[in-house]
């Protein structure tokens, strides 16, 4: 087994938590979903939190439909442990938060019908990812599993994930919204106070004449009733912040070696590294291998065909033939630059090779396929 293989597959049985980091369209969601079962066939209780499933693989494993609810893969798939597969769907994670965290159920009603919630829960940027890590956090730390594996969404910054709590977090701050939230009457404020209650009142004022009574009162509405929640969103954030970062949770770059997506992974790398955090290995995938194919003489062929009169009639198809072995040629070459790009990186000790497949991962053979080429095929 190459050392690379052996580092993938600590992943699997060492770490608490693995953490797949990559561009979109490099198979990171199949690399996340092979880990999860090669965890689970070493016995481990294994869960895979997917941002953006590939719906065909998640057929192929075994799940029909795949969201915040875990959905359990066949038993001939993981056996002798377990793999629970799911989707985030941010909006229904943060109403499951707020459900879990706020106990009164008129207060809960109100935030779920105001509609700034309902903004943030859509459209807010960050709100994604930080529910992603939440979600983690919830996973890692309170749901019982060996080892989770985290699908990250298909960004070239890490730091829109990584960053995702401690951004949302701030944009919950008491001091950005201390202004609106609804105080009841106490005569006996300070005068400091009661300047920081006039300067509210200036503010309300000045939002009410830009943007609408409604929706300032919509706005205290919200921040009233979700004040109680800016600790925990606070509290929260810093332990998933230390979960991502402590010496159980390994990182692994799933790449592709063209130009584009080495880039990226160098990009990864260095933005990792400036958070002090070092990925396990690189997956290069879909790599387009030399396998030593014969090339046609189209010159040969065609001195051999002229004399059986079939000459005219076959020069297209192999002109077609030479051109497509042409092309084949170059992305090979182009694969074996950007291989030993990645290599300089991190060393050749930490580059996994998964050469392109005849057909895409979706249905079981495909899958067991995957996991014997990353060295994780069942004992």
């Amino acid at each position: 087994m190459s050392t690379a293989a052996e580092h993938v597959k600590k992943l699997v049985t060492e770490s608490k938590l693995v953490v797949c980091v990559g561009s979109g369209g490099v198979g990171k969601t199949t690399t996340a979903a092979a880990l999860a079962i090669a965890a689970a066939r070493s016995g481990r209780k294994a869960a895979v939190l997917t941002i953006d499933p590939a719906k065909r693989l998640a057929q192929a494993l075994g799940v029909e439909a795949m969201g915040n609810i875990p959905r359990t893969l066949t038993p001939e798939l993981t056996a002798p442990g377990s793999v629970d597969a799911m989707m985030l769907e941010a909006s229904a994670a943060l109403d499951d938060f707020v459900q879990r965290l706020v106990p009164d159920a008129d207060r809960r009603e109100r935030l779920f019908q105001n509609r700034l919630y309902q903004v943030i829960a859509r459209h807010l940027g960050g709100t994604h990812e930080y529910m992603a890590v939440e979600r983690l956090h919830a996973l890692v730390e309170e749901s019982g599993y060996d080892v989770v594996i985290l699908d990250t969404p298909p960004t070239v910054n890490a730091l829109d994930f990584l960053d995702a709590p401690n951004r949302l977090a701030g944009f919950f701050s008491e001091k950005i919204t201390r202004f609106f939230v609804k105080q009841g009457e106490d005569k006996k404020k300070g005068f400091i106070d009661k300047l920081r209650d006039r300067a509210g009142d200036l503010a309300m004022g000045v939002l009410g004449k830009a943007l609408g009574e409604g929706f300032v009162e919509e706005l205290a509405d919200f921040s009233t009733a979700f004040q109680g929640l800016f600790v925990a969103i606070h509290d929260r954030a810093v332990a998933a912040d230390k979960i991502l970062r402590a010496p159980t949770t390994s990182f692994l770059i799933v790449s592709a070696a063209d130009p584009v997506r080495t880039a990226e992974a160098e990009a990864f790398l260095q933005t990792l590294d400036r958070l002090g955090i070092h990925p396990r290995a690189i997956i290069a995938n879909r790599v387009h291998i030399d396998r030593g194919d014969i090339d046609v003489d189209i010159a040969s062929v065609m001195e051999a065909l002229v004399p059986v009169g079939l000459g005219a009639e076959a020069a297209d198809a192999f002109e077609a033939i030479s051109t497509g072995q042409r092309q084949l040629k170059a992305v090979r070459q182009r694969d074996r630059r950007g291989l030993a790009h990645l290599e300089r990186l991190v060393g050749k000790q930490r580059v996994m090779v998964v050469g392109e497949l005849d057909q895409e991962v979706q249905d079981r053979a495909a899958v067991e396929h995957f996991l014997a080429v990353l060295g994780l095929a069942r004992a």
